[in-house]
C-alpha cells in the first residue's frame, strides 16, 4: 500500500482499478476507510491497486490521477446507524459534490469530485462506499459495528472487482 503516484501495470498500462481508503486511523471510526484498504492489501487474492489517504481534496486528485476506475471508501455521518454501509455507484458519484458534510472530513471527498469534474479529471468510473461512523474519538479504535462493516466492505469491493 502506498501514497505515491500511479504506477504502470502489465505491458505499460495502468492498473485497472484503484481503491483509496480515506480517513484517520487514530480517530476511532473515522479510520474505517483506511481499515478497508488494509484489509484488502492483506488478501492474497487482491489484484487491486490499494492506497490510503487522509481525505484532503488535492491528495485525492493526485492519488487517482491516471486511473479510470476508482473506488473510494470513507466514513460518513448522518445517513444511518453506526456500521451502516452505503454504496454510491458511478452514476451517482457526481451527486456527492453537492452534499454537505457527508464525509467525516467535511468536504474533502465532495470537493475533490467537484474539482475533478470542473477540471475534466474525474475518473470515468467512480464508486464510493461510505461506512456510517459512531464515534471519532482521538486515540480510540473502531467500534464493533464499524469493524463488522469494514469486513463487509472488503468483501463487497472484492466481489465488485470480479464483476
Amino acid at each position: 500500500m502506498r501514497d505515491a503516484l500511479p504506477e504502470a501495470g502489465p505491458a505499460g498500462g495502468l492498473t485497472p482499478r484503484l481503491v483509496i481508503g480515506i480517513g484517520n486511523p487514530d480517530r476511532g471510526d473515522d479510520g474505517a476507510g483506511r481499515a478497508v484498504a488494509r484489509g484488502l492489501s492483506s488478501r492474497n487474492d487482491c489484484v487491486l491497486d490499494v492506497r490510503e489517504c487522509g481525505g484532503e481534496a488535492t491528495a485525492l486528485l493526485s492519488a487517482w490521477a491516471g486511473f479510470d476506475d476508482v473506488v473510494l471508501v470513507d466514513a460518513c455521518r448522518g445517513a444511518g446507524p453506526p456500521g451502516s454501509v452505503h454504496r454510491i455507484g458511478p452514476e451517482e458519484a457526481a451527486r456527492v459534490a453537492t452534499l454537505q458534510h457527508a464525509s467525516t472530513h467535511s468536504l474533502g471527498v465532495a470537493a475533490a469530485i467537484g474539482l475533478a469534474s470542473v477540471l475534466g479529471t474525474l475518473p470515468s468510473r467512480l464508486a464510493i462506499y461510505a461506512i456510517e461512523a459512531g464515534h471519532s474519538v482521538e486515540g480510540e479504535g473502531l467500534s464493533h459495528e464499524v469493524e463488522q462493516a469494514v469486513r463487509e466492505v472488503v468483501a463487497l469491493v472484492m466481489q465488485d472487482s470480479d464483476a
